[in-house]
């Protein structure tokens, strides 16, 4: 049998009444239970030991308890922390709650079952907080994003609200322009949900019209229409527990989402032709590139459908807003269209990636993974040079460059210039800190500060 692990509270007072005090009280119940004499003996077994919680007189001498919390609070913010003091002592009490303090005892103490009940209280606020990080920690490292790959803070939180998103089945709106990579969150949001061992199927609204989305998606009876020899499943039905991506919901007519709300509400179909009602189960997860709330204005999309599948909702940045991403990005589309041809990888000098970073990236992540393909097949070397660039991403960077209408002054320039090379030079050596070390000439610790610095 698991043995119980007690909770462990330490006292640091210099009065002996106050620790036999405390002792009284807490060997009727379940605690392990440490004293300390004053400041520092406290401090040497905090550093020694994890508590729980901690009760530590104000005055106390040599170290009194507002240091001795400083110092904790300096490299510990999870244990609970009770002072004590006595009354008329309150601009000290307030400085030790700003430092950090959870509660405090007032001598003389008040009854034993207020004293016994706050303890009780403290230990509970450190039992979730515990529980709530070990589930933040489960999520985080369950959650598997392989296909997604990232450095920008922006996408970070994308990442992170996706996770959270996989764990609740519950209906995940996601809102992006045309290729920032709308299906792949999709994807990654139903690999990680307790569905991701049915099925997944992916429909582009905006590529079928309305009278072969419904036989599609509801499925059919043979004779519904001409041409239907035979009954059909359609993927409401086929998921089957599974997850339904709608992409580009918001190209949907107004007479298909009043059906498309109804199998929300109700979780049942009726095939075309069909008469009988079936039951079906998925999750949906929708998105589009369109605005919504200017569409329902226009009465082009139903309120009562947007606030059905609007339940997470999630908003991919486009590649523009987040820059930190193309580096990462366009290396992992080389290896990738690399291996795929049975090519050596190849790489991109500086100056290519310095422009890269300035072009608007019209058409997102698929645009880039465009020009990586093209790249492959121009650059004759197994470097790619800015003359292997496209014409039109040349004169985008020179345009850029030309008509900068708000210039930097000498040290952003300077600090510009600094994070596209190192940005530039990383991607070529495939981050290999001691190569780009050795190509630029930097000290391998000064290289790596600023990569921390700049990048990170």
């Amino acid at each position: 049998m698991e043995q119980k692990l007690l909770p462990k509270i330490l006292v640091a007072d210099d009065e002996e009444y106050t620790r036999v005090y405390f002792k009284g009280i807490l060997d009727e119940d379940d605690y392990q239970v440490i004293f300390a004499q004053d400041g520092n003996e406290a401090l040497k077994k905090w550093e020694k030991e994890n508590f729980d919680l901690i009760i530590m007189d104000i005055h106390m001498p040599g170290v009194d308890g507002i240091e001795a919390l400083r110092r904790i609070r300096s490299a510990d913010t999870d244990t609970m922390v009770i002072m004590i003091s006595a009354f008329g002592d309150m601009d000290t009490v307030i400085d030790a709650m700003r430092l950090g303090a959870n509660d405090f005892f007032a001598k003389p103490f008040s009854s034993i079952d207020k004293i016994k009940l706050d303890i009780r209280n403290c230990l509970e606020r450190r039992r979730l907080l515990r529980e709530n990080e070990r589930l933040k920690q489960q999520v985080s490292s369950a959650f598997v994003d392989r296909s997604m790959f990232y450095a920008s803070k922006a996408m970070e939180i994308v990442i992170d609200l996706a996770s959270r998103a996989a764990y609740i089945d519950m209906p995940v709106l996601i809102l992006g322009e045309s290729g920032t990579g709308k299906e792949l969150v999709a994807r990654s949001i139903h690999a990680n949900s307790l569905r991701n061992e049915s099925a997944f199927f992916a429909i582009n609204c905006g590529a079928l019209t309305e009278t072969l989305l419904e036989p599609a998606l509801f499925g059919y009876e043979k004779g519904a229409f001409t041409g239907a020899v035979s009954r059909q499943i359609g993927y409401f039905e086929a998921a089957n527990g599974g997850t339904i991506f709608l992409d580009e919901i918001a190209e949907t007519s107004t007479s298909f989402q009043v059906k498309l709300l109804r199998v929300l509400q109700e979780g049942e179909i009726m095939r075309v032709g069909g008469t009988k009602p079936i039951k079906v189960d998925f999750r949906l997860i929708s998105a589009t590139n369109n605005d919504l709330g200017e569409l329902i204005k226009a009465g082009k999309f139903r309120k009562d459908l947007f606030y059905r599948i609007n339940v997470i909702r999630i908003e991919i940045p486009p590649l523009r807003e987040r820059k930190d991403d193309i580096p990462l990005l366009f290396e992992h589309f080389m290896k990738e269209v690399c291996e795929q041809n049975a090519m050596r990888k190849k790489r991109i000098a500086p100056e290519v990636m310095e422009c890269l970073l300035k072009v608007q990236w019209e058409g997102n992540v698929r645009e880039l993974r465009n020009l990586v393909e093209r790249l492959v097949v121009v650059s004759k070397g197994h470097i790619v040079t800015f003359d292997d660039l496209p014409l039109e991403y040349k004169n985008s960077c020179k345009t850029i460059q030309t008509h900068d209408r708000n210039p930097m002054n000498y040290e952003q320039a300077k600090a510009q210039f600094e994070l596209n090379y190192l940005k530039g030079l990383l991607a070529y050596t495939g981050q290999d800190l001691k190569q780009a070390a050795a190509l630029s000439g930097l000290d391998l610790s000064t290289l790596y500060r600023k990569k921390n610095k700049l990048i990170s």
